[in-house]
């Protein structure tokens, strides 16, 4: 089959005929355009000898022959722009050479030979877009015509080898096209198998990382890859939930902490396990906990492994967080439960071992009484022994004591330098060394990773924060302040309210639960202070935090 029938198969669907008609943009197709530029190329040649043949040999006109070989040439090249090509059929379109070749045939008839140069135009045509046949067939045309002609005049040697030498010129280049056309057609169709092979693959490509991605995204374990510097890479729903990020890859500051216990230190930065993988650190089942920004703990284990490099992709470490916090609380419940179960036992057993120990006074028991009465109280006191074993092992709640705020500011301050580093934003700090608080140095550093945390997450890049925390008279202040988006005056009375977000809030698209304000303003006044908020739409907002300062003697009074 030719190239144009090729092409025509590609553009028009058998089956699709109303789109011939529907589609009026197919006219000028790619098959169309190629037949309009062979033809045009063959009556630009002609115009040009046309006008040459005017200026250097006028008298050419004179012959019939050459006036009606010009004039067919541009009329049906007229002609070609005109006719629908998409429509028509391989033996249609091999019209076109056909006619080019008997119009130049007329041309040269009784003229000059090197007009049937012109053939090779058509020649080339054929041998380009159709089969060694189709080719044949044009020389075949162009032997007749030659033949012909040199009947018509006469035959002589010189007429009979030029007639030869055309013939033979013109099929060797006609033959050495085709070779070409089709080693160019048989590559044109393995590049295009490889192509929708590979379109095919890589259609399967994406629907298995789809499939993959939605079984990353299933699963109940927070998984992340982190690179060697330390930056998430990937994460699937669990560990954007657990650690209320919305984007991966711009991530915004958020209040949910490690710690290295239930209600124990904050992870220093380098430590913490996106720090850790970071380093390419390996630990199985490492168990920390998280106090996430809607205020709940969370029991996890940590594990990780290492993937390595590929070319596309650096050396990263895969960091899995398994939730077991259930687990934790089911275990702690029990031991609670046990707790409660011994200390119940306890009294009912003493009052036993007691009134046992008074019989066993007694000298008008008999001899084998006494005995059952020493077993007795033998038995009681194991396990009043084991009961009390069992009760010593439970951790009592910590009672206030004294605080160093300074140390609990500095701490909150480093733990937050990385994202405000990377948000190049400016912190400062200006804290007095002398700031003891009475209270619980965890609710505390609560409230002022609410506070800084806020401030650090709604300050636009090249912002600035400052915290300060001073003694003032019987009073340790805290004051931090942001030139961030600020608050409208109408939101400021609303942002104690459980869940409410003031408007610059969410117009900014950061992501937040409107809870950090409330449970820091709680926090404060249990520790028998107060909170206060104030702010300017567009220019920032200052948070002050007013605690009763502790001093030696009221640190002696809170020990006793």
């Amino acid at each position: 089959m030719s190239g144009y029938a090729d092409d025509r198969a590609r553009e028009l669907p058998s089956d699709a005929p109303s789109q011939r008609h529907d589609a009026p943009h197919r006219w000028i197709s790619s098959r169309t355009r190629s037949i309009w530029h062979w033809q045009l190329a063959v009556a630009v040649a002609v115009s040009a000898i046309t006008v040459t043949v005017a200026l250097l040999s006028p008298e050419t006109f004179t012959r019939p022959t050459f006036n009606a070989g010009v004039t067919l040439t541009i009329a049906v090249s007229a002609a070609a722009l005109a006719v629908p090509w998409h429509r028509l059929s391989k033996p249609a379109v091999a019209l076109l050479p056909a006619i080019d070749i008997i119009t130049i045939g007329l041309m040269a008839h009784q003229g000059s030979e090197l007009l049937t140069l012109l053939w090779v135009f058509p020649v080339t045509w054929l041998a380009t877009h159709y089969t060694l046949p189709w080719l044949i067939a044009g020389l075949c045309e162009i032997a007749g015509i030659l033949v012909t002609g040199t009947l018509v005049t006469a035959v002589t040697p010189d007429r009979t080898l030029s007639v030869i030498v055309v013939l033979l010129a013109l099929a060797f280049i006609g033959i050495t096209i085709t070779t070409t056309a089709r080693r160019t057609r048989a590559f044109r169709r393995l590049l295009e198998r490889q192509f929708h092979q590979l379109e095919r693959t890589l259609r399967r490509v994406e629907a298995q990382e789809k499939r993959a991605m939605a079984l990353f995204n299933s699963v109940d374990t927070a998984l992340a890859r982190v690179d060697r510097r330390g930056v998430v890479r990937g994460a699937n729903h669990a560990y954007r939930r657990l650690y209320a990020i919305g984007d991966v890859a711009n991530p915004h500051p958020t209040s949910a902490v490690e710690y290295d216990t239930y209600r124990g230190n904050p992870l220093p930065p380098q430590r913490t396990m996106l720090a850790r993988a970071g380093r390419g650190e390996l630990f199985d089942d490492h168990r920390f906990w998280l106090f996430d920004a809607e205020g709940m703990w969370h029991a996890l284990d940590a594990t990780t492994s290492a993937s390595p490099a590929t070319p596309d992709e650096p050396e990263v470490t895969l960091l899995a967080l398994r939730d077991v916090t259930a687990a934790v609380t089911a275990e702690q419940e029990k031991s609670t439960m046990t707790t409660m179960v011994s200390h119940e036992l306890r009294n009912p057993l003493t009052a036993i071992i007691g009134h046992v120990d008074l019989l066993l006074d007694r000298d008008d028991l008999p001899a084998d009484a006494i005995d059952n009465l020493a077993v007795v109280e033998n038995a009681g006191q194991r396990m009043q022994r084991l009961i009390t074993s069992v009760l010593d092992g439970s951790a009592p709640t910590p009672p206030a004591e004294r605080v160093d705020l300074r140390r609990v500011v500095a701490a909150s301050v480093d733990a937050f330098h990385p994202v405000a580093q990377t948000a190049q934003l400016t912190v400062e700090p200006a804290i007095d060394p002398d700031l003891h608080v009475s209270g619980d140095a965890f609710r505390l550093r609560q409230v002022v990773d609410n506070i800084l945390g806020n401030a650090v997450k709604y300050t636009p890049r090249g912002g600035q924060v400052r915290v300060e925390a001073r003694r003032v008279g019987r009073e340790v202040r805290l004051t931090v302040s942001d030139t961030g988006i600020g608050i409208s005056p109408a939101d400021i009375e609303r942002v104690f309210e459980p869940y409410f977000r003031a408007e610059t809030a969410r117009a900014s698209g950061i992501p937040g639960t409107g809870l950090g304000m409330v449970i820091s303003r709680e926090i404060v006044h249990e520790h028998g202070g107060r909170l206060e908020l104030t702010s300017a739409l567009g220019h920032g907002t200052d948070v002050v935090v007013h605690l009763t300062a502790v001093d030696a003697a009221d640190a002696e009074r809170i020990a006793e």
